[in-house]
């Protein structure tokens, strides 16, 4: 998305502990990014923190997405507008690598932003792999 010249943010906070298993990290928040990548006016926000429950947040300046748009994200396959590249599989990948963990994903409208919102809560003490990441 480098020839879009987008604003990203991201923020670490201190002191999250190393999580899950590198590669499905690395497919989590690439997915949750490329997706607010593909659908920002400028801007994007990526925030972890947490010490006992990881959080993930990722956000966008974009239109947003309706009520019903925002309960259909999830669905494998589900393409809300055709006119963007992609298959669909991003954020129902991302929820697969969410519920593998025992986490919990919810879509909502960035309150500081504006567009889509992606909050990611994974416990601490979830499924997966034994390997880990640094958050």
């Amino acid at each position: 998305h480098g020839e879009r010249r987008l604003k990203i943010d991201s923020r670490v906070e201190a002191g999250v502990p190393t999580f899950g298993d590198r590669e499905d990290m690395l497919e989590l928040l690439g997915n949750l990014l490329d997706n607010a990548c593909k659908w920002a006016t400028s801007s994007v926000n990526c925030t972890v923190s947490g010490r006992g429950e990881i959080q993930l947040r990722v956000e966008d300046d974009g239109a947003g997405l309706s009520d019903q748009e925002l309960e259909r994200m999830t669905r494998r396959g589900t393409r809300l507008d055709e006119s963007v590249e992609g298959h669909g599989l991003g954020l129902a990948i991302a929820k697969d690598i969410v519920n593998l963990y025992g986490g919990e994903m919810r879509f909502s409208r960035s309150s500081r932003l504006g567009g889509l919102e992606v909050r990611v809560h994974l416990p601490r003490e979830g499924g997966g792999s034994a390997s880990a990441v640094a958050g």
